[in-house]
């Protein structure tokens, strides 16, 4: 058994990162992170380019198959992987969703002081930059979404992050001087020299070494154990929940309440080829449906790793649908159960016809010559009705790779609640949860920065804690 630690955080994505630099400030707590993939950031993650970053080799974890909706065939799901985790590979949108998502965590959840009031000031001074790209980096996609919205009656809103903001602009980019910026980047490179910390790289965590409901340490897949008075995991809203039910941590909400954000992709075949060094993605168009408030969205794509393609794609930002994950023998099963409620297939609709009808416009028609619905060359003028859209997207819809809320924060007496409030594992000591899986509810915002939100008030409420114990020992 190798030496213990004050805490041992499993996994190196947008919440390990800051639970790894905020707690190592203690020097006199010992700090282990563990990540499954590889260290440092190859030159092509440092650029814009998402799919560029996307086949970085062992950035993304292989064989993680789901099934998105019904009885449709399973399909990879592109969790990123290795120091910085996600926040190395995704496309950097920045945002944190609406108040009201997080006034209903506290108000209808059970997850006092996670209101809008108690988040907003984290958000605000989170330590990952965000930047709008000039319009000079913008593709033709992007210039064209912007003419076309304006000609649809959709404001232009200069800043999407502004309470309630709806319409088209640009977008907030996780980047400084066109350069990403990382959770690693942010959080974990400033704290790489203290003594204190210890980061293992290519280190698969097999399990959690329990005595009796107490957490102790942690097994690698190699058979090493590595003692620790706390154990965090942050490994992700799929990696998370598989890793608690391959250690016998009994909760019945483990791996229930998952979700994700459909969305239903609209593929432009370009006049002009596009530069796929340039940015996927630098402007987005925000608006209601009927009955709603914010929760539709159109993410354009200048290209898709290819230069003669862009996309449009229509996302539903609010979600009903929960899907699960559970162990079949060595096997994980993870079912999204995407549109299973009516509600978000109504709405999904109704934000694939508006985008249909984006694409329709003259802006786009001077810079595509034809759009797709499926990798087979159907047209989108195959979507006529709203019998003919669902059967789209009963067999095409996808999500954002936003899995959130398997093991979701609530009271201790609610069956679907796997943590508290701070993160502590119902029912065990010494274990916590520190990432997207812990929201009880997906925010109507990409989760990059939620869960950053997150890492920094559970690492303030641990930091706390370490504080008060050694003032009660001195």
């Amino acid at each position: 058994m190798s030496e213990g630690f004050d805490v041992v955080i499993v996994g190196a994505g947008s919440a390990g990162c800051v639970l790894a630099g905020r707690l190592s400030q203690d020097p006199n707590r010992r700090v282990l992170l563990i990540e499954a993939g590889p260290d440092g950031s190859a030159p092509s993650i440092d650029g814009d380019s998402v799919f560029a970053a996307l086949t970085e080799p062992g950035r993304t974890h292989a064989g993680v198959d789901v099934v998105r909706a019904g009885g449709s065939d399973p399909s990879a799901y592109l969790l990123g992987r290795g120091i910085g985790g996600s926040s190395s590979v995704n496309a950097m949108i920045g945002s944190w969703g609406l108040p009201s998502d997080y006034d209903r965590w506290e108000r209808d959840l059970g997850c006092p002081g996670w209101s809008w009031r108690d988040v907003a000031p984290v958000f605000a001074s989170i330590a990952i930059p965000l930047e709008q790209p000039t319009v000079q980096e913008w593709g033709d996609v992007d210039r064209a979404l912007v003419e076309a919205a304006r000609l649809l009656g959709h404001p232009v809103t200069e800043d999407p992050l502004s309470t309630g903001a709806l319409g088209v602009g640009p977008a907030w980019l996780t980047r400084r001087g066109r350069r990403r910026i990382s959770a690693s980047d942010a959080y974990l490179e400033p704290a790489r020299s203290r003594p204190n910390l210890v980061v293992r790289t290519d280190s698969h965590a097999a399990r959690i070494v329990l005595d009796g409901t107490r957490a102790v340490g942690v097994q690698f897949a190699d058979g090493e154990i590595v003692e620790g008075a706390e154990v965090v995991l942050s490994a992700g809203a799929i990696h998370s929940p598989e890793l608690l039910l391959r250690s016998g941590v009994a909760r019945s909400g483990i791996g229930a309440g998952l979700k994700d954000h459909p969305s239903a992709s609209f593929t432009l075949r370009l006049r002009e080829p596009a530069d796929t060094t340039g940015l996927a993605a630098s402007t987005l168009l925000r608006w209601s449906s009927v009955g709603g408030h914010g929760d539709l969205q159109l993410l354009p794509l200048n290209h898709v790793g290819v230069s003669g393609y862009g996309s449009l794609v229509a996302g539903l930002m609010a979600v009903e649908s929960s899907g699960s994950l559970h162990l079949d023998g060595d096997r994980t099963v993870i079912r999204f159960e995407t549109l299973s409620d009516e509600r978000d297939r109504l709405r999904l609709r109704e934000a694939a016809r508006h985008v249909a009808v984006v694409a329709a416009t003259e802006p786009f028609r001077r810079i595509a010559d034809a759009v797709f619905i499926d990798d087979r060359g159907t047209p989108a003028g195959a979507l006529v009705d709203d019998a003919s859209f669902d059967a789209w997207l009963a067999t095409s819809v996808g999500n954002y790779v936003h899995a959130s809320s398997t093991c979701r924060m609530g009271a201790a007496d609610d069956p679907t609640s796997v943590v508290d409030t701070q993160g502590r594992v119902h029912g065990y000591t010494g274990l916590r949860v520190c990432d997207a899986g812990i929201f009880p509810d997906i925010p109507t915002g990409n989760p990059h920065l939620p869960t950053v939100m997150v890492a920094e008030r559970i690492a303030a409420i641990m930091g706390a804690a370490w504080r008060s114990d050694a003032s009660a020992r001195r």
